[in-house]
């Protein structure tokens, strides 16, 4: 269908008072529905989206456990995107109307954003304070996880192990 008969259509359908719908009209040669449009033209993002990991249930879990130990405990979480060189999460602390993303894509990829007007409380600066601190760490360890570098918890669990097997600091080796 040509550009003349597609505007001809469309005055017809606005002069009869009937909902146009776009998906009727083809689209680059033979008709298509909408589906099979988006499947070709997001080929590219599929590949990129097969990236992209995100935790299981528990592990998820103990990481919005730990944060609202630190930082708050009313917190709404979004899953956390593993991708092959970058890490996000985000979130929204609801108290303070604030919504958060952490991101291993830059030096300091600690990010707050909000629609509202926010009054700066004293106990408010205290939660911003908290959720950068919190930053440094989960940036420090999901770095450690994606390059496979030791974090501070498996050299530990790592050096206990050591003392076991070896039989060092039992009662068996007579120390």
């Amino acid at each position: 269908m040509d550009n003349r008969e597609f505007l001809k259509k469309i005055r017809r359908l606005q002069e009869s008072n009937q909902k146009i719908n776009v998906t009727d009209f083809p689209v680059n040669g033979p008709e298509k529905n909408m589906a099979q449009i988006i499947s070709e033209e997001s080929e590219p993002l599929k590949l990129l989206r097969e990236d992209i990991q995100t935790l299981d249930a528990a592990e998820q879990k103990d990481e919005e456990n730990k944060f609202k130990d630190i930082v708050s405990k009313l917190v709404k979480f979004n899953p956390i995107k593993v991708h092959p060189e970058n890490v996000e999460w985000s979130g929204h602390l609801i108290r303070e109307k604030v919504d958060w993303t952490f991101s291993l894509d830059d030096t300091i990829g600690c990010y707050i954003y909000t629609t509202e007007l926010i009054q700066l409380r004293d106990e408010t600066l205290e939660v911003l304070k908290k959720l950068r601190g919190y930053y440094d760490v989960w940036s420090d360890e999901w770095s450690s996880r994606l390059t496979g570098a030791p974090t501070e918890e498996t050299e530990a669990e790592e050096a206990e192990g050591f003392g076991e097997e070896e039989g060092f600091g039992t009662e068996e080796s007579g120390f």
